[in-house]
């Protein structure tokens, strides 16, 4: 007897709430390609470890890659749908995990208005039990665990990375500007 064809799914659209805005993605170059590789030692708390390895070279805003090691404890978040309606999602209750093998992570370096590090992070992870997860870590809440977790830092020479209001999204995101004279000399 032949198997009836499902009908393919179909697409979901998300239309955020604001109005749209005439450019989707801002973008700018970078100077050069100044990169390191580096080891975040056990202890460290992810958000301070890389900040100041990045303070020490001068960088404000930078594009990590980072892969290995154990976190001794692992703070993240799921999107959920907005219950207010007021944005497509936002961030569910923090979760905490430890100890936990990181399998790959991608964050961003930027400040917020009063000149404070901001690190947006995303990373997929294995539980102690070995189940996969993925989220958005919490920086300031993760601590490398025994095992070192190894980084490759990307400078973003001349951009600087601003916390900002999207209005289309209605979100607080990195937006990128050109680094102003005051900030190259400060580093």
């Amino acid at each position: 007897m032949p198997v009836a064809a499902s009908a393919p799914p179909r697409p979901r659209t998300l239309v955020h709430p604001g109005p749209p805005a005439p450019l989707r993605l801002e973008h700018l170059a970078a100077r050069g390609q100044r990169q390191w590789r580096l080891q975040l030692a056990p202890g460290q708390v992810l958000l301070d470890a890389l900040t100041r390895a990045m303070a020490a070279q001068g960088v404000r805003s930078a594009a990590f890659a980072l892969w290995g090691g154990e976190l001794q404890t692992l703070a993240y978040c799921l999107p959920i749908p907005d219950p207010a309606g007021q944005v497509i999602a936002t961030y569910g209750e923090p979760r905490v995990l430890g100890p936990a093998t990181l399998l790959r992570a991608s964050a961003t370096l930027g400040q917020n208005a009063e000149g404070q590090p901001v690190l947006h992070c995303h990373a997929s992870f294995a539980d102690a039990q070995g189940r996969l997860c993925g989220g958005h870590l919490l920086p300031e809440r993760t601590v490398v665990g025994a095992r070192p977790v190894q980084v490759l830092a990307t400078a973003l020479d001349g951009i600087a990375l601003r916390l900002g209001f999207d209005a289309e999204t209605r979100l607080h995101m990195l937006r990128p500007q050109p680094e102003s004279a005051a900030e190259v000399g400060h580093g």
